[in-house]
């Protein structure tokens, strides 16, 4: 028995000055980072068309397929802004939305679509009908049109909202 655990005594010393001869690793090199070269940011296309970027007034509103023609009895504003967002005046309440060009060319210009569209809710009752056919027309916007001082939003239905620059309006209507 003495021999055996003398064996084990020294099989152990043994694995004990093996075990503190391996020699250290050393460290892996740390990599040192590369400035990068200094590029100017690209400024981003604006979302909004020159055609569109500008202060609009509703002049007519085509309804019934476009075939009965109303026009308003309060100034209707809108504002295409170059964050994606829309925003005017329905002649009671100020409402707000956004919009997205599609790229998609159509009969009856370039191709858009209006949502999230929301409002004030003040209740002015002789525009209470105005008010919900514009809004429904301009939530159905399916395209556009831009001229030099006209504007033609063209819904799904084939409703119209025909608006004129602000600043070209001889009278507001």
């Amino acid at each position: 028995m003495k021999r055996i655990s003398l064996i084990l005594l020294l099989l152990l010393a043994v694995a004990a000055l093996v075990a503190g001869c391996t020699t250290p690793q050393s460290p892996a090199p740390v990599a040192t980072p590369v400035p990068a070269a200094e590029t100017s940011p690209v400024p981003a296309a604006p979302l909004v068309p020159a055609g569109l970027a500008d202060d609009w007034t509703l002049t007519t509103m085509g309804i019934q397929n476009g075939t009965a023609v109303i026009n308003p009895t309060y100034g209707i504003t809108l504002t295409f802004n170059s964050d994606g967002s829309l925003t005017g005046y329905d002649g009671c309440n100020n409402y707000f939305g956004s919009f997205t060009l599609t790229g998609i060319t159509t009969p009856k210009g370039e191709g858009m679509t209006v949502s999230n569209l929301g409002s004030t809710k003040m209740f002015c009752a002789p525009l209470a009908n105005q008010e919900q056919q514009y809004l429904y027309i301009l939530s159905n916007t399916a395209a556009y049109d831009a001229g030099t001082t006209e504007l033609t939003l063209t819904a799904d239905t084939m409703d119209v909202l025909v608006y004129q620059r602000t600043d070209t309006l001889s009278t507001p209507p």
